[in-house]
């Protein structure tokens, strides 16, 4: 069985040095044009909640900026805390490509279920109750971790 969706929205880097690497991406890129989403006011619809590597987690400080392209987005992020699965890549792996996220057209714990089946396990998941992700442990596999989204309607 497949995941719901293969249509790659963001590509998420980690780097040391957000400015900096920001900057490449634009210089190459442009500044492009955010993806018409639905201005609609989110509705909480689901309890939020982090979970990282199974336990409970209160934050994940970071700096944050977006590089939109045509059809996707890089997601820049700089680490800023320790205990979340952007601060372990960038430890490991430097300033890269640090994961992938797919939209999934469902919900999201059949996507879950997938990856669980495909042998790929949870590694953080976060609930904002319109909206949730889980980043999936296929780096060995396929280079990179896997997050698949789901928003609500």
């Amino acid at each position: 069985m497949a995941l719901s969706s293969t249509k790659i929205i963001k590509v998420i880097v980690v780097t040391d040095d957000l400015e900096k690497t920001a900057q490449a991406y634009r210089t190459l890129l442009g500044s492009g044009k955010e993806p018409d989403s639905s201005q609609e006011e989110h509705k909480m619809v689901k309890e939020p909640y982090t979970k990282y590597m199974g336990k409970d987690i209160t934050d994940t400080p970071m700096k944050v900026e977006s590089v939109f392209s045509d059809n996707f987005w890089f997601e820049i992020i700089q680490p800023l805390g320790e205990c979340d699965p952007w601060a372990e890549w960038l430890k490991d792996h430097g300033t890269s490509i640090c994961s992938i996220c797919l939209l999934s057209e469902g919900a999201l714990e059949n996507d879950e279920e997938v990856m669980k089946n495909a042998g790929f396990s949870s590694i953080f998941k976060q609930e904002k109750g319109y909206e949730a992700y889980e980043y999936f442990d296929t780096s060995k596999v396929l280079g990179v971790l896997t997050e698949v989204k789901e928003q609500y309607k």
